[in-house]
């Protein structure tokens, strides 16, 4: 699965860590560009153990306070490799991390631990000490609080939702590999149109938001995209102010439930319960097959 993460524009003092890789690290196994799956005979591994808790130094804790301006709240400390002390931290609703210090306070490091063997310590701590974001039940029981618009025929057997960045790459490659079960009427999709990834997001968002036809406006942002400089083609207008608010409210949304990039897919399966896509799938056919009938 590929997609374009959240990028934020409010930085963590000092650490120059994004609050979007911060809420992105709350969902660390979303993250992986590709996904391999097991061997239907291979064992199922057993649960990493949970690290053992310590203290947060005081020379720690004052370290963080320096940096971050006392707005970082530590979780929890654990045992790390390497004599580190480990940290879950959090800024806010699902702005959480995972973050190292040395016992002593004199660095505080940010980034992955990989062992000898290839295990993310990293992606084990993070599931096991950060609060996890909402499920897909969650996700899809809140749809209430975006807008969205409709792309394809509103009498077509199934339907799905999905975040959409203008300026987003692999949001452009579901759109492509979308387009021709949408145009034969085989899926309608309700497009949640975001704008975040770059400077003009939020403009060309709008105006698509801010169209007679919106999802024609999406076809000329995605007709001439510029996949070299990854960016949509249309031209960006912040006039329209409602439409404006509507996609700050999608981006609050995305934000809020811990979404961290797009495209990001929901729709319910032949069973009725919602099922979620962080990513770019380009097997569209094996998708529709899961896709229960339109509500």
């Amino acid at each position: 699965m590929l997609f374009s993460l959240y990028r934020a524009t409010r930085p963590l003092p000092a650490l120059g860590v994004s609050l979007g890789l911060i809420g992105a690290l709350a969902a660390l196994p979303a993250l992986a560009q590709t996904a391999t799956q097991p061997a239907a005979t291979a064992a199922t591994p057993a649960p990493a153990p949970m690290p053992k808790s310590v203290d947060v130094p005081d020379a720690v804790q004052a370290t963080l306070n320096k940096l971050t301006g006392g707005t970082t709240k530590v979780l929890s400390a654990f045992e790390a490799p390497a004599g580190l002390i480990g940290l879950a931290v959090s800024l806010g609703p699902q702005k959480n991390a995972i973050l190292y210090a040395t016992p002593d306070g004199k660095y505080v490091i940010q980034g992955m631990i990989v062992s000898s063997d290839g295990e993310n310590m990293t992606q084990a701590e993070a599931k096991q000490m950060l609060p996890q974001p909402p499920d897909a039940a969650a996700n899809f029981a809140s749809l209430d609080k975006t807008h969205s618009y409709l792309w394809g025929k509103a009498s077509a057997p199934k339907e799905m939702w999905v975040l959409f960045d203008p300026n987003c790459i692999y949001c452009h490659k579901a759109y492509d590999a979308l387009k021709p079960a949408v145009s034969a009427g085989k899926v309608k999709v309700h497009v949640i149109q975001a704008g975040f990834l770059k400077a003009d997001s939020m403009p060309k968002a709008a105006a698509i938001m801010a169209a007679k036809d919106p999802a024609a406006a999406l076809a000329t942002d995605e007709k001439n995209f510029d996949a070299a400089k990854e960016e949509g083609s249309i031209k960006g207008d912040m006039s329209d102010k409602d439409a404006v608010a509507k996609v700050t409210a999608n981006n609050t949304w995305m934000q809020a439930q811990g979404i961290g990039g797009t495209p990001y897919v929901l729709y319910k399966d032949t069973a009725g319960k919602a099922q979620e896509i962080a990513g770019f799938d380009p097997n569209i056919d094996g998708l529709l097959a899961k896709i229960g009938p339109s509500s």
